[in-house]
């Protein structure tokens, strides 16, 4: 199969693989056999195969000259990623050496899309460069890592939270208004407001346990200054034994997005910008929360709040972070079609 001509500069690989992957699964295989089908002819003499194991493990396997260990491979660290150098007879080829590239799919389900994702990006780094095969690999797993490598820091229940309430809020918004809501997903960037449109219209997602809503702010993002218009979406998250999960959400998320691999892109960068990883997808199914509809508020001058305006003089530069809680009584509440609707208005 040739490349693709969509996105990637010339030539992509995006959306070829998932294809395979579907039909290799219907095949019977033994618990160490690999059933296999070339994918691609990237060069003269290399090919590439997408194979799936006894287990459900689904193989990148791109054909080397020999089969030398390369350390920066194998020190990648990218879990539920391995890079091993195999000799193999597969999709009807005759023995040969193969760096093989296997992802825990079967012990995993909800790495099967992303893993196919960063398969493509290696077979396009591969395609596009004289460069051995070993070193485009190395150049992918490096800009992936971030999104495969566990973070050691602790999940707080703010995190949580946070991104309980945003990704709620591109689950309830999605079927709507377009995959394209998830460019605006600007606060995993760094951005003060979770979601932004140029500066027409930007929206600030809090959530709750409290009823009033009761949420921490800092002094930027409920300032009426930055856009021309400005909403306050408030979710009140509970504990619960029967709701959904995080891992629930991205799925779905990724599920209605379907095979928009330009949209797809943008998610994971975000998530992983977000500090979600794949590999804690565990310990993120131990928080089960229900969640009620959404209050949405229109934050004019008489909403309340603390910007800069509030002091008599602007905070002193080196004063960073300065936040806030909010309890929010007296307000009116709207419904979110209201808020969708500006959306589409704005695009």
């Amino acid at each position: 199969m040739q490349p693709s001509n969509t996105s990637h500069n010339d030539v992509s690989f995006a959306g070829i693989l998932q294809t395979y992957v579907d039909a290799l699964s219907r095949n019977p295989r033994g618990q160490q056999e690999l059933v296999g089908q070339q994918v691609a002819k990237l060069h003269e003499s290399t090919i590439a195969i997408i194979a799936m194991d006894g287990a459900d493990d689904i193989h990148l396997l791109v054909s080397a000259d020999d089969n030398k260990e390369d350390t920066r491979l194998s020190n990648l660290d990218l879990r539920g990623l391995k890079v091993t150098n195999r000799k193999l007879a597969v999709a009807g080829h005759p023995v040969r050496n193969y760096l093989d590239i296997v992802c825990a799919t079967g012990k995993t389900p909800s790495f099967r899309r992303p893993f196919l994702r960063f398969a493509e990006d290696v077979l396009f780094e591969i395609s596009k460069s004289a460069e051995e095969p070993r070193d485009a690999i190395y150049r992918t797993g490096i800009r992936w890592r971030r999104f495969w490598t566990a973070d050691t820091s602790e999940i707080t229940v703010e995190w949580l939270h946070g991104i309980f309430g945003e990704l709620l809020f591109i689950k309830d918004v999605i079927e709507k208004c377009g995959v394209t809501i998830i460019k605006s997903w600007m606060g995993p960037l760094g951005k003060d407001h979770d979601f932004q449109i140029n500066n027409n219209l930007g929206i600030e997602v809090k959530s709750s346990t409290e009823m009033p809503f009761q949420v921490n702010c800092n002094i930027r993002q409920l300032d009426t200054e930055i856009f021309k218009q400005l909403y306050l979406v408030c979710y009140r998250i509970l504990p619960s034994d029967e709701g959904q999960t995080l891992p629930d959400l991205v799925s779905q998320i990724e599920n209605f997005i379907g095979h928009d691999e330009n949209i797809l892109d943008v998610f994971y960068e975000r998530l992983a910008a977000s500090g979600y990883r794949r590999d804690l997808e565990v310990t993120y199914r131990e928080t089960i929360i229900s969640v009620e509809p959404p209050n949405v508020f229109f934050v004019d001058e008489s909403f309340p709040k603390i910007t800069e305006k509030s002091f008599l003089q602007s905070p002193d530069h080196r004063i960073t972070n300065i936040r806030y809680t909010l309890k929010i009584t007296g307000v009116k509440k709207l419904e979110l079609e209201t808020l969708i609707k500006e959306i589409l208005s704005t695009k």
